[in-house]
């Protein structure tokens, strides 16, 4: 009789198993803050322990890969460009919310289990060298998710009483405060309701509309 043997998988390219890992690794980090150990990271990726040292020098490594990941808001951008402009004002911002909040709510995961600070600094005041481009890197993207939100309102703009500086500030103030875990209300914190809160407010009928700059309330 023969036997024959089949064929191994081709590995995965590099990029493909780094996000792999990123992808296993980033739930422990919220459970287990920095003490998981690469063994609960290789049975979470279903990959030997041996494929993670491939990808990553140290265990550090991946986990400041995770951070990164996390932060980045990319893959928010991408997601809130490909709202279709034709659908009401209300929709596209309940949508955007949609994906705001997930991005704040991994992020507020991780502040918590790793003990970080702004800047990615943990609590020991250490800050990885790593990270020295931090502020310019969340600046820049904060200048261009700004940008984006407002394309998305942009055709409703004439709606609006402020300019849409403003109504992009307002909604993701909105957003962080009422995703976050110490400060904001369950109930208040469904996409919907941010975006009935920043559009309409909480007044039933506002008894002085400030249209305009002249029209003080």
């Amino acid at each position: 009789m023969v036997f024959v043997v089949p064929p191994r998988a081709a590995p995965l390219p590099l990029e493909d198993r780094r996000s792999a890992l990123i992808s296993a690794t980033e739930p422990l980090l919220e459970r287990y803050g920095r003490d998981i150990s690469t063994r609960q990271i290789a049975e979470a990726a279903g990959v030997a322990e041996g494929t993670i040292f491939r990808a990553f020098a140290t265990k550090d490594e991946l986990i400041d890969a995770v951070i990164e990941e996390v932060f980045d808001e990319q893959r928010s951008r991408d997601a809130i460009l490909a709202i279709d402009r034709d659908l009401p004002l209300p929709v596209r911002l309940v949508r955007a919310v949609t994906i705001l909040q997930d991005r704040t709510r991994r992020v507020f995961a991780l502040f918590h289990a790793l003990r970080l600070r702004p800047g990615w600094a943990r609590e020991d005041g250490e800050e990885p060298p790593a990270h020295e481009s931090l502020h310019a890197k969340q600046q820049h993207d904060r200048e261009q998710l700004e940008l984006v939100l407002a394309d998305l309102i942009g055709p409703d703009t004439d709606q609006l009483r402020f300019t849409t500086a403003e109504a992009v500030t307002a909604l993701r103030a909105a957003v962080f405060s009422l995703t976050h875990p110490l400060l904001g209300d369950e109930s208040l914190a469904r996409p919907d309701r941010i975006v009935d809160l920043v559009l309409h407010g909480i007044a039933r009928t506002p008894a002085h509309p400030c249209r305009t700059q002249e029209t003080p309330c």
